[in-house]
């Protein structure tokens, strides 16, 4: 990269949490609240303001005993959960009992396409304009490859259930998955193969996929979020036996890099907005921690 072209972006990370164990798939539920899912099957809730440098209170909101991968809220606060041991999408909600204690409910939501078992959802993402649920099947990690590209990128539609395969046994380790502001694009960052995808719909519900942009270096895009204004954040993953730092690759609506975010660890597993955008959350699994870093306006 040109040093006048990509600004690169050192702004200090601040460590929002430690865990025992790997967490990832940070999101914000309907309430404001900030969760990640850990890699034993819990998922968190923290507590703490995001304006103050201090690290939040995380406490247990549910859990989904599995493998879980990928977390999000609906706007009625269920979580949906991709879990790769269970080879499904579920769905929990958490209830207040009569005596003020929390109940939790699992469901399955999705298991198989046409009677075929799953690989192992990884990531979600939901459009709150339609209530469709898109997610990426890849199975544990490795499981599609280079060698054995099967990984697919469904839909399902909120009033059927049904699912529609946007991409279907084809992807080499497709992983994070997000919209863009208007929902007519899909990103999917499909880490094997180092790059990011685009779904277009054209016309609605017809989609049709092209590589967005090709990415260079490191193992491959393993999350993704997008701004209100169509700004593509990619976690840009690689082993810690490889480097020391990781790295966050900010890129327009036409694909063209503007920005890097560094991050101290390279092991990336989940990126998120803060609600008012002035905040990237950051999941980094060899530091077992989550980071934030202040985006400049």
């Amino acid at each position: 990269w040109g040093a006048g072209s990509v600004a690169a972006n050192m702004a200090q990370m601040q460590v929002l949490g430690r865990h025992d164990v790997p967490v990832s798939s940070p999101t914000f539920g309907p309430s404001g609240d900030l969760f990640t899912i850990s890699a034993s099957g819990d998922i968190f809730r923290y507590t703490g303001s995001m304006d103050y440098d201090n690290e939040f209170q995380a406490e247990a909101w549910g859990n989904s005993a599995g493998q879980p991968q990928g977390l999000q809220f609906d706007s009625q606060g269920v979580a949906f959960v991709c879990d790769a041991a269970h080879q499904a999408i579920f769905r929990i909600m958490c209830l207040k009992t009569e005596d003020g204690l929390q109940r939790q409910e699992i469901e399955p939501y999705v298991r198989e396409y046409e009677q075929s078992q799953l690989l192992g959802p990884n990531s979600l993402c939901l459009s709150r304009q339609t209530g469709m649920l898109y997610f990426t099947d890849s199975g544990p990690f490795g499981e599609t490859s280079l060698q054995n590209p099967r990984g697919s990128v469904f839909a399902i539609s909120p009033s059927t259930q049904l699912l529609i395969p946007l991409c279907l046994n084809t992807l080499a380790y497709p992983c994070g998955v997000a919209l863009s502001p208007d929902e007519k694009n899909i990103y999917v960052a499909e880490t094997a193969m180092n790059r990011i995808l685009r779904f277009t719909q054209y016309p609605p519900q017809v989609f049709h996929c092209s590589v967005f942009h090709q990415m260079a270096g490191r193992f491959g895009p393993t999350a993704l979020c997008v701004s209100s204004s169509g700004d593509i954040y990619v976690a840009h993953f690689d082993f810690a036996d490889n480097t020391p730092m990781g790295r966050i690759v900010v890129m327009n609506s036409e694909g063209e890099v503007t920005q890097h975010i560094s991050v101290p660890g390279p092991e990336i597993t989940g990126l998120c907005l803060t609600p008012d955008e002035r905040y990237l959350i950051v999941a980094e699994r060899s530091t077992t921690s989550l980071y934030r870093t202040q985006l400049m306006q």
